[in-house]
């Protein structure tokens, strides 16, 4: 618990100190001001991911999943890797 708001306060400081660049470096005709404006809406999302922690989810009973499925995936990528590498090889220069 005690990490969770550290993080948060890190992250405030964060967010404070990008917004604070953001402003004073509105006037310029470069883009760094959109790079801040970047940081800060970051370390804002960091700040509200940490202070408010998603709900746990009930434990639900584990989906099956077919084996022949997944393997039928792994043959197909491995066959398309395979023509791929053939292609570069073996096709028309």
């Amino acid at each position: 618990m005690i990490l969770r708001w550290f993080l948060a306060s890190v992250f405030g400081v964060a967010t404070l100190a990008a917004l604070a660049m953001t402003v004073v470096t509105w006037a310029e005709p470069d883009a760094g001001r959109w790079m801040f404006l970047a940081f800060a809406a970051l370390f804002g999302l960091l700040t509200g991911a940490t202070v408010f922690p998603p709900k746990p989810k009930p434990e639900t009973s584990t989906r099956f999943v077919p084996a022949w499925f997944f393997d039928g995936a792994v043959l197909a990528l491995a066959i398309l890797i395979l023509l791929v590498i053939g292609s570069c090889l073996f096709g028309r220069k």
